[in-house]
Formats: C-alpha cells, structure tokens, sequence
C-alpha cells in the first residue's frame, strides 16, 4: 500500500532529509516534543482562564489510576 504524505508532513521530511548523526535527531525530536507540551500547556491554561478546567482537578487526574485489572 502506497503511504500519501500531507504537505506539511513533507515539509517536515523534507527539512530533515539530511540528518545524519543520532544525537541530531534526537534534539528534532525533542525540539517537537516540546512544541506539543507546550502547546497542550497553552491549551490547558486557557481551560483554567475561562472556568471550564481548575488545578484542583488536574490535581485530581495525578491520584487516578485508570489502568485496567487483569486477573
């Protein structure tokens, strides 16, 4: 099966067609990575700022535990 790339996927992998040592790809990766948390963290500040989300429920969220029993 043919894998169809969007234009900014290729961007992307045009941009990092010539890295060649591990340690520089893992500062991209890092460097996305940090994008991500930073844009959830904007998201969920703005959560706070309009009511709809407080730190006590994020709070809360740590003492969950949601995994799954196995028996």
């Amino acid at each position: 099966m043919a894998q169809v790339f969007s234009t900014y996927q290729m961007q992307i992998l045009d941009s990092i067609a010539n890295v060649k040592s591990d340690s520089v790809l893992r500062d991209i990766r890092d460097l996305i990575a940090d994008y991500f948390s930073n844009k959830a963290l904007d998201q969920m500040d703005q959560l706070c700022s309009d009511g709809k989300l407080s730190t006590s429920q994020i709070q809360s969220w740590s003492k969950e535990h949601l995994r799954t029993e196995y028996h």
